[in-house]
């Protein structure tokens, strides 16, 4: 095996726990504040407060995170322009949608997440002959999540309110990067 797709697929494993852990720890913050009725910016304050705290650490711990990510920008930024159209508007397309749509922004966190990891993950094996599997785990989980978090929005509709459902979308992420980083680490 070659020894720098096994450091790259570790760097991954860490990184996509490291997201895990803040979207988890920021869920569970933002829930607390919201209960307290804290004023919505000081939840964002808190999300981009613990997205700096875990991925700065992350990245002073791992030394590799940051070179590695740089390399895999550096290879998309070669793609053709209508593979990186639609490695963007994977990602961003569902996010896009949410002010339109915002009743359906739980699923459309899911979609987003899980449409940008695959499509990144095929066009990565396509232009730049890397095999990142822990992304396309990432990904599927991501979309087999959707029609499960319907549900549970279908079936407790009356008991839980959106901004639950909405939080229980966010845990489900930090389920698919967590499953992925753990896919990560262990496969290769």
């Amino acid at each position: 095996m070659n020894k720098t797709v096994g450091i790259e697929s570790r760097v991954s494993g860490f990184l996509f726990l490291s997201i895990a852990i803040a979207v988890l720890t920021g869920t569970i913050i933002s829930e607390f504040l919201s209960i307290h009725k804290i004023p919505i910016y000081y939840q964002l304050l808190s999300w981009f407060l613990i997205f700096a705290f875990v991925l700065g650490i992350t990245f002073m711990k791992m030394k590799n995170v940051f070179h590695t990510m740089r390399n895999r920008m550096k290879n998309s930024i070669k793609w053709p322009l209508w593979a990186k159209t639609i490695n963007g508007l994977s990602w961003a397309g569902p996010f896009l949608m949410i002010p339109a749509f915002h009743t359906f922004s739980q699923y459309l966190i899911l979609l987003g997440i899980g449409l940008g990891n695959i499509s990144t993950f095929l066009l990565i094996k396509s232009y730049s002959k890397y095999d990142n599997k822990e992304q396309f785990v990432v990904g599927i989980i991501a979309v087999l999540m959707i029609p499960v978090l319907f549900l549970v929005d279908m079936f407790t509709h009356t008991n839980l309110v959106h901004h639950h459902i909405l939080a229980l979308s966010r845990i489900l992420v930090a389920i698919s990067y967590g499953v992925g980083g753990i896919y990560a680490l262990f496969e290769r």
